[in-house]
């Protein structure tokens, strides 16, 4: 997790964990910007879960609504993974598709990002892979986004609920193979839950005011 998750884990135990604005200079800027309550997996152990990372990610963009966010990674003791991303700003309706339909794409896309890497020089030789270098590589992971990003595309959008903080809420997803995207609004924030179908489906999410999990405050 970067700087502002680790800073977000020293509040003393007890206390209100949302950052104070008058103390933006004592926490990452953004952790103070991301001040409120943020969505998780509640006792993701039930569900086989483990949580993997959390991160705040992007830069405040009044033009996408998904380049500042909360990220919670969990990934099942079978190795799929689970995220749940608090967007800092509401997603407008019209956006809203776009924001699922991303969300969606980049999941499946997950494995491709391990098989193409920059041309750095390693610390030890690998193993030669004759007739293929990073050029191919590339223009493969490039051919095999675009096939995904299609056939995204191609799926209809459901509108339903999905529960959070034990209620329903109005959500709009997509399903593509055994993945789907799920966004539903919270007040003021949008909340986007990626993962297997079956899983998100029986995960129960809930909002409480941002802070780390990975790193808690200690007790003193």
């Amino acid at each position: 997790m970067d700087d502002g998750g680790h800073d977000a884990g020293h509040e003393s135990a007890g206390q209100d964990t949302t950052p104070n604005p008058q103390h933006a200079g004592d926490v990452d800027p953004r952790m103070a910007r991301f001040a409120g309550q943020v969505g998780e997996v509640e006792d993701p152990l039930t569900w086989g879960l483990d949580l993997e990372d959390e991160a705040l990610t992007g830069c405040e963009d009044d033009t996408d609504p998904t380049s500042d966010r909360f990220v919670r990674s969990y990934r099942t003791f079978a190795g799929e993974s689970l995220e749940v991303e608090t967007l800092r700003t509401a997603v407008a309706e019209d956006a809203v598709e776009d924001v699922v339909r991303a969300a969606a794409s980049g999941a499946l896309a997950a494995p491709l990002h391990a098989d193409i890497a920059a041309p750095v020089e390693p610390d030890a030789e690998p193993a030669p892979r004759p007739g293929r270098d990073f050029a191919d590589d590339f223009a493969d992971y490039r051919s095999a986004m675009r096939a995904i990003v299609a056939e995204v595309d191609a799926v209809e959008l459901e509108h339903d609920t999905f529960d959070v903080d034990g209620h329903p809420v109005a959500a709009t997803e997509v399903q593509v193979r055994d993945v789907v995207a799920v966004h539903v609004a919270t007040p003021g924030r949008g909340l986007v839950i990626t993962g297997p179908a079956d899983l998100v489906d029986r995960v129960t999410v809930v909002t409480r005011p941002i802070r780390s999990l990975l790193h808690p405050p200690e007790r003193r």
